[in-house]
């Protein structure tokens, strides 16, 4: 009877941690179900868009072109941002080297403007002070 028993204990005790495990698996939410009531519409992409028609048009240059043409040469931009690499101030400054005797009067003057907050700004506050 003692086997018997002890045997009944074991069962009772298994089928007891499986039937916790499992509501705990469910109150934790690890094992419910993922309700979705309808599918996603999958995005509609226009592939051939001007900027996606375009890139990496011009990796080739050097190669098919014998290395004679930059392609920063080949790039449609105003004159003063061609190649250039800087802060706003710095492109302001050169703008106005560039075309300050071509600008309308009112544009000038907002230039400078710009230029002389920036200058200001530039030395008072930031990282290269």
């Amino acid at each position: 009877m003692s086997v018997f028993a002890s045997l009944m204990r074991a069962g009772f005790t298994i089928c007891q941690t499986s039937v916790q495990q499992c509501t705990r698996q469910f109150s934790t939410s690890m094992c419910s179900r993922i309700r979705m009531h309808a599918i996603p519409k999958l995005k509609v992409v226009d592939r051939w868009t001007e900027k996606r028609s375009m890139f990496g048009v011009y990796d080739n240059i050097g190669i098919l072109g014998e290395f004679k043409v930059h392609p920063k040469d080949t790039v449609k931009a105003p004159i003063w941002l061609k190649g250039f690499r800087g802060n706003e101030l710095e492109r302001c400054i050169r703008k106005n080297k560039m075309v300050k005797d071509r600008m309308m009067t009112e544009d000038k003057h907002n230039l400078e403007k710009r230029i002389r907050f920036l200058y200001r700004r530039f030395n008072r506050y930031g990282k290269h002070r």
